[in-house]
């Protein structure tokens, strides 16, 4: 009978080391999960610029679905509201390669993997206050996913002009809204999203 008991004894000694090393083992195994996070979750931001707002609900709309942090990128003196005078100084500023001055917001971009990146289009090319803000990030090794609003302008022209600023990043499918679709922003920035890498 006193062998059956220690036997019994031993035995259920065995079967709890057992579940103890099996526990570490998961633990561990998390621990590796964590170190290798697939890319659809981690940790995104949406930075923009917008002027006439349109740019603004593009960019909350990726916002809402993608579940990132924002930063909006303003500009220390504000354009004009009147968009021949925009056209103006914009073009003022092209032709003596002058950037806007921004406003300086803190960011850690450390803390983020990828990085949807919206401006409107003038000129056929991103807006300059976005060029500006490219000019005092460095974005190597992340993910951008560019976003444009326009009237009409595709966004080939822009998306080449990014190619050349972003030589450290890796530059993914972009997005245009423009003035026939903006209707359908939500479906149109749901299906841009499932497509991405």
């Amino acid at each position: 009978m006193k062998k059956l008991f220690w036997l019994a004894a031993v035995t259920f000694f065995l079967g709890a080391c057992g579940s103890n090393n099996v526990k570490n083992e998961d633990a561990s195994l998390d621990e590796a999960d964590r170190s290798s996070i697939p890319a659809e979750v981690k940790k995104s931001i949406v930075v923009y610029y917008s002027l006439t707002e349109n740019t603004r609900a593009v960019a909350e709309e990726i916002q809402k679905q993608a579940e990132g942090a924002s930063l909006r990128i303003e500009t220390q003196e504000p354009y004009p509201e009147e968009y021949d005078e925009v056209l103006d100084i914009v073009q003022a500023q092209r032709e003596r390669n002058e950037l806007p001055a921004i406003v300086s917001k803190e960011i850690t971009l450390a803390d983020y993997d990828v990085i949807y990146l919206g401006a409107p289009i003038w000129f056929g090319e991103p807006a300059l206050p976005v060029e500006k803000w490219l000019s005092e990030n460095d974005l190597a090794g992340k993910k951008v996913y560019p976003f444009f609003t326009s009237g009409s302008s595709s966004i080939n022209e822009s998306m080449k002009h990014y190619t050349k600023l972003l030589d450290g990043s890796t530059l993914g499918k972009g997005l245009g809204i423009n003035s026939s679709n903006k209707q359908h922003t939500a479906e149109l920035v749901e299906e841009w999203l499932a497509q991405l890498d």
